[in-house]
């Protein structure tokens, strides 16, 4: 009983895949965004962090939680509903 109620009690980790990448916008702000496991994104901009879901795109990866889209796409990428944005126009 004492094992089940420990394992009751575990949370799973989230662990960053691979470096961030640092997005330089066309208005010179930038945002930080990690890959992480279970298919989730890790964003930071405007001194908030954001996990975000990845969800179904046409082309790219796109991460979206009802309110913040993080959308990547051939070394482009967006962020609109975060702190200090909407984000556009920028390349890592």
């Amino acid at each position: 009983a004492a094992l089940l109620s420990l394992t009751a009690c575990a949370t799973v980790t989230e662990v960053n895949i691979g470096e961030a990448l640092v997005w330089h916008c066309g208005d010179g702000r930038t945002f930080t965004a990690h890959n992480t496991s279970g298919g989730n994104a890790k964003v930071v901009a405007g001194g908030q962090t954001y996990r975000l879901p990845g969800v179904v795109a046409a082309s790219g990866a796109r991460y979206f939680d009802g309110s913040v889209e993080y959308w990547e796409h051939h070394g482009e990428a967006m962020l609109n509903g975060a702190a200090g944005g909407p984000y556009e126009n920028c390349r890592n």
